[in-house]
């Protein structure tokens, strides 16, 4: 059922026009057939998996907008409401229009996926989760089963509501779902070569992991405490959203507990610590400034914002041949300056916080120039051998690894797909 709602959906956003729309001609009243039938499998698959509301609003929605002459963006704010996060080990279905994080496209075009969400268990997990207790914990670990090519091709790994076409925006965020089954892949496939072909390959060690299951766990470890320290300090982001959403802020508070991460992994007693301060490290500076709408792209903006970061704190140097080199005890001590400086902003008003946030990424991150759009990149890297690496990251075909899941999961997905 999932492929046939694959194949249906992705016809439908190949004739959808950039803002949105179905046009006013014959491939648009195919659209419009295949849109009406894609609702109604997407609304059984639901039912299927007991989301009895989310598929009554997939029809409704759909239903409202072909009656409107599915002009504009879409709005499909009553599925957004009516979706919940999935249980541990219960699957996750998603029907309707979406703008992807990290996609290089613009704009909200129909998607579909199902995943399976599963979160690390074990001794060493728990306690993990008892030494940072999260107060909101509303990031969901899952694993990918099968999805359009905006969710399975390119490095797009998250799932927010906010980014559903609709006409309003949620009151809050309930539930984030990322997809860290795709990590490895592109975690291999991209950061590890890029690091290897610039760097000392030497540097870059104990996330070199071959074990599916054991990166998978690694990367939910680094999710978690992600969205731990996005809760903690004097501006908690779910308390604070309307200005850490902000672009300085927003590069700042990303970057911020990243580093607060690895800090915590380098101080030991974390599950997979090592792996998963390398993932930190390596994953910002070699992947995400690589993608290809790069001088737009928040997650470029904080990977390229981290290279002069470390650059000028003497962590990171560029050899007489162009290659870049790593001191982990200089990358400890500027993770511990950067945390405290964002901190320091924080602690202000509002006014000298925006003030203040601008002015530190304006700092490590030069004004736009000729066909670039928020942020060029940092000069110093176009005279080592990364600068050739800027927006040229290749796209990933994600497949389904039944080595990453617990036994459970497995069964669930290849049921579901059956």
């Amino acid at each position: 059922m999932i492929g046939e709602l694959v194949a249906s959906t992705q016809r439908i956003a190949a004739i959808q026009a950039p803002d949105g729309s179905l046009p006013d001609d014959a491939d648009g009243a195919r659209a419009r057939a295949l849109l009406a039938d894609a609702a109604a499998q997407a609304a059984r698959l639901a039912h299927r998996i007991g989301a009895t509301a989310q598929a009554e609003a997939i029809v409704a929605d759909t239903e409202r907008w072909l009656a409107d002459g599915a002009r504009g963006k879409p709005d499909y704010g009553r599925t957004r409401d009516a979706m919940r996060a999935p249980e541990e080990g219960a699957p996750f279905l998603f029907f309707g229009p979406l703008r992807l994080a990290n996609g290089g496209r613009a704009g909200h075009r129909f998607e579909t996926f199902l995943a399976i969400r599963e979160e690390p268990a074990g001794e060493a997990y728990r306690a993990l989760y008892d030494a940072y207790p999260h107060p909101k914990n509303i990031c969901q670990s899952a694993h990918l089963v099968a999805g359009t090519p905006g969710l399975v091709r390119g490095n797009n790994i998250v799932f927010f509501p906010e980014n559903i076409a609709s006409a309003t925006l949620p009151d809050r965020q309930l539930y984030a779902l990322f997809f860290f089954n795709k990590f490895k892949r592109i975690y291999d496939t991209i950061t590890v070569p890029t690091w290897d072909a610039v760097g000392i390959p030497d540097a870059l060690a104990a996330s070199r992991i071959a074990d599916p299951r054991r990166a998978y766990e690694a990367r939910c470890v680094w999710g978690y405490l992600h969205d731990y320290f996005h809760h903690q300090g004097t501006r908690p982001f779910d308390a604070q959203i309307g200005l850490k959403t902000r672009w300085f802020t927003g590069l700042l508070e990303e970057l911020k507990v990243d580093l607060a991460t690895y800090r915590a992994c380098r101080a030991g007693g974390i599950p997979e610590g090592d792996a998963v301060a390398e993932f930190i490290l390596f994953d910002r500076t070699m992947r995400y400034p690589g993608e290809p709408d790069w001088s737009r792209n928040f997650d470029s903006g904080t990977g390229l914002l981290l290279l002069a970061y470390l650059r000028e704190a003497g962590a990171l140097r560029i050899r007489d041949d162009g290659r870049l080199t790593i001191d982990r005890e200089a990358v400890d001590a500027a993770a511990a300056s950067f945390v405290a400086d964002v901190e320091a902003l924080e602690a202000a008003g509002d006014e000298a916080y925006l003030a203040g946030a601008e002015a530190m990424v304006r700092r490590y991150l030069p004004a736009p120039g000729d066909g670039e759009i928020r942020f060029g990149a940092p000069a110093f890297l176009h005279e080592s051998a990364f600068g050739a690496r800027i927006g040229a990251a290749p796209t990933i075909a994600f497949g389904f690894d039944e080595a990453a899941c617990a036994p459970a999961v497995r069964d669930t997905a290849v049921a579901l797909c059956a």
